[in-house]
C-alpha cells in the first residue's frame, strides 16, 4: 500500500480522516515497546461534528446531516470537513451533481491548504468525477 495522507479519508471506509481512525493501527503513531501502549483518542469539537455527519447519514437523517455540514462550513471555514461532508450528504440524497460540486470544492481546498498530499486531491477529484459520470 502506498503512503496514505493524514487528512485522506480512511481506507477502512469509516468516513473519518485517516489520522482520526486507523493511523495508529498501521504504525503511524505506534512506537516499539515490550509493553502494549494504551492510546487515548482525543476528539475535538470539529472531529465530533464531522463524525456525527457520517452517523446521521447512516441513520438516514439527511436533513440533520446537512445542518451539521452547514455548521462545519460556517464555524470551521479553514477546514475541509464541511465540503467533504456536504458532498457525502448530497451523494446520499442522490443529488450527484451537487455532490460533485462539493467534492470539487474539497479538492480545490486540498490543493491550497497545508497538510494535504496529492493523494487527497486526487481522491476528491475522483469522487467528483464519479458523481458526474453517474449523473449522465
Amino acid at each position: 500500500m502506498g503512503k496514505i495522507g493524514r487528512n485522506t479519508p480512511c481506507p477502512c471506509g469509516s468516513g473519518k480522516k485517516y489520522k482520526k481512525c486507523c493511523l495508529s493501527l498501521r504504525g503511524g503513531a505506534i512506537k516499539p515497546s515490550s509493553q502494549p501502549t494504551k492510546y487515548t483518542t482525543v476528539y475535538t469539537e470539529l472531529d465530533q461534528l464531522s463524525n456525527s455527519v457520517m452517523d446521521l447519514i447512516k441513520q438516514n437523517k439527511l436533513d440533520e446531516a446537512e445542518a451539521v455540514s452547514k455548521k462545519l462550513l460556517s464555524e470551521y471555514p479553514d477546514q475541509i470537513d464541511g465540503f467533504e461532508r456536504f458532498g457525502q450528504v448530497y451523494e446520499a440524497r442522490g443529488k450527484r451533481q451537487i455532490a460533485a460540486d462539493y467534492y470539487q470544492k474539497a479538492a480545490d481546498f486540498a490543493k491550497t491548504a497545508p497538510g494535504f498530499e496529492q493523494e487527497s486531491v486526487e481522491y476528491y477529484l475522483s469522487k467528483a468525477k464519479k458523481m458526474r459520470e453517474k449523473e449522465k
